[in-house]
């Protein structure tokens, strides 16, 4: 089965300015359809992904719909352009995909500046961490990539603890061999008394577990059931780890050469409309996911009790205020997300 996904929509007749014999003795006038743009839209999640079908898919059928008939795309699934997450960015900058899923932080030393939203306990839903990304980004504070034009960013759910034994406390956590994605993730658990354990790729989690390789994991409600880690951590602590941003970015010189109509449409869709909208869905799937597995039995959820959370907090605050020591304009950086994230309500 061909991993293209083709949105078109229905083509303008040609509408003839003249007729009779008349139109063979004078140049007529025609409203010539214009030759409808397609745009190849590159993935390396899978085509059942939820990034994929609740947000990216949407966003580029709502643009197509306003493009008064310019755009079309065809969708590239499981890597067909190009499997490995860290080369996304280069097959648009380089013209082999016009967009694409990009994970800034799968770039290091490049584009750091986007961990602000993985900062643990910072914005209170995914869809304000959205919107705060997306108000650093348009003051200026977060970089652009060469050769693309950014259309927008999203961050995933919030990253909470998923365990194969109860951990009702932090003091439970001692001894736990929990996997994190990136440094700050990691920071984050070991100020907890966690033991953090990275270089694990996503679709290894679940085997990990099984040969108790780890004891847990940090990830989002969706992510447990897409790489099945649920089947072995029926114990789910909701703290917020942080969460990773994603972004949606054009081929700059493809875009320029865009029509005005299709344009309009990216820039009405796009931005802080982008934000919102797949901030609303990770939130609102979040809600669903965690509803369903409460009530299949078999899984708990919750918090850690009271006396942990002065602690919790005290331990956040650190590491944040190391990340915005790290680097000059990092203080801007967070003021801008913090800001934005407080538009929404």
């Amino acid at each position: 089965m061909s991993n293209e996904f083709p949105h078109r929509m229905s083509r303008r007749t040609l509408v003839a300015g003249a007729a009779g014999v008349a139109a063979t003795l004078a140049a007529p006038r025609f409203a010539i359809a214009q030759e409808k743009v397609t745009l190849r839209m590159a993935s390396f999640m899978p085509p059942a992904g939820f990034l994929n079908q609740a947000i990216v898919i949407p966003f580029l059928d709502r643009v197509v719909a306003d493009s008064k008939g310019t755009l079309e795309y065809k969708f590239f699934p499981g890597g067909t352009l190009g499997r490995a997450p860290t080369e996304q960015l280069k097959l648009v900058q380089d013209g082999a995909a016009d967009i694409a899923i990009v994970i800034p932080s799968y770039t290091p030393g490049a584009f750091e500046s986007y961990d602000v939203t993985q900062l643990p306990g910072v914005a209170a839903n995914t869809k304000a961490a959205s919107v705060g990304a997306w108000r650093a980004f348009e003051a200026g504070l977060l970089p652009v990539p060469e050769k693309v034009k950014v259309l927008g960013l999203v961050t995933t759910a919030s990253n909470v603890l998923h365990t194969k034994k109860p951990t009702p406390t932090i003091a439970a956590l001692a001894g736990q061999k929990v996997r994190a994605a990136g440094a700050l993730q990691m920071g984050a658990l070991e100020k907890l008394g966690g033991t953090a354990v990275g270089n694990i790729r996503g679709p290894e989690i679940a085997e990990a577990l099984s040969r108790n390789l780890l004891d847990g994991v940090l990830m989002d409600w969706i992510g447990i059931k897409e790489f099945r880690v649920d089947r072995t951590t029926p114990n789910h602590i909701d703290t917020d780890f942080g969460r990773l941003a994603t972004m949606l970015p054009m081929n700059a010189a493809k875009y320029a050469s865009l029509p005005e109509a299709a344009k309009a449409a990216f820039t009405k869709h796009g931005g802080v409309a982008y934000a919102e909208f797949g901030g609303k869905a990770f939130d609102d799937a979040v809600g669903e996911y965690r509803a369903n597995y409460l009530r299949e039995g078999g899984h708990t959820a919750g918090t850690f009790p009271a006396a942990d959370q002065a602690r919790i907090k005290a331990a956040f605050e650190v590491l944040v205020a190391d990340w915005v020591k790290a680097e000059p304009g990092r203080d801007k950086i967070l003021e801008a997300f913090r800001k934005g994230a407080a538009e929404v309500r």
